[in-house]
């Protein structure tokens, strides 16, 4: 059974429809893009999964969880199985860096000085942050912002990680490293990734499917290999207007 799956999930704001029977299926452990068109619904698809929206009609489901219904402790134990990183990456500019990604530990409880330092150390080392540990915000680039945004979403060792948007504004390079850094946690701790971006170059050369969304709706979700060769028009137009040929997958991650 899927980890994670969508069953036709419609979503209304003041009666405008920006989901419009949404399904799909995510596998543990697979790495999965969400790209897309600005205004499609790829970060409210996103959101469904934390319940911080519900859907109008449809269900969204954790195993055999559903989580558009659930309330109280069986919804709190469903997002701790989450780390989410933010598209801003979302840092307390008056914390620094180790304090930053420590923050879930303290906040949730149950977890001794000794056992927050030795897993933000870890955090830290994952994404090659630790020289930085004892930097403000402000005194590190964006990319480092990312990375440590991302110390933080898997320091809790969450097997579900949602990623919004993790290489926007960064240059070509710095957004390299970051999908290689996604792709490297993903496979060396067998975490589930949901990843909504903007850049399809970069999802098709790290993720294992990539689904796009046109107009609220599942427009194609297939391996890279197929979605480069898709017959669909919407498909075609938005690998068109991003140049964006068969060969790039020689670079994949």
């Amino acid at each position: 059974m899927p980890q994670i799956r969508f069953e036709n999930v419609v979503k209304l704001f003041d009666g405008r429809e920006v989901l419009s029977g949404v399904s799909f299926a995510v596998e543990k452990g697979e790495m999965l893009a969400i790209a897309g068109p600005s205004g499609t619904g790829k970060s409210v698809t996103l959101k469904h999964l934390v319940r911080l929206l519900t859907p109008t009609s449809g269900s969204v489901w954790l195993d055999d969880v559903e989580i558009s219904s659930a309330t109280g402790t069986e919804l709190a134990t469903i997002r701790n199985r989450f780390g989410y990183l933010f598209q801003g990456g979302a840092l307390l500019g008056w914390l620094t860096v180790e304090e930053n990604v420590a923050l879930p530990l303290r906040e949730h409880g149950g977890y001794d000085e000794d056992e927050i330092s030795k897993r933000v150390t870890e955090a830290l080392e994952a994404v090659d942050l630790s020289d930085a540990a004892d930097l403000y915000p402000a005194e590190i680039s964006g990319g480092m912002q990312k990375r440590a945004g991302l110390a933080r979403a898997i320091v809790r060792r969450n097997d579900i990680i949602l990623y919004d948007e993790p290489t926007s504004g960064l240059d070509p390079v710095t957004s390299t490293t970051i999908n290689r850094l996604i792709r490297r946690l993903n496979k060396e701790r067998g975490i589930t990734s949901i990843v909504v971006t903007h850049d399809l170059q970069g999802a098709l050369l790290f993720a294992d499917r990539v689904l796009m969304l046109k107009n609220g709706r599942v427009a194609e979700v297939s391996k890279p290999e197929e979605f480069v060769r898709s017959s669909n028009p919407d498909v075609r137009e938005f690998l068109d207007a991003q140049f964006i040929t068969p060969d790039l997958l020689e670079k994949r991650l």
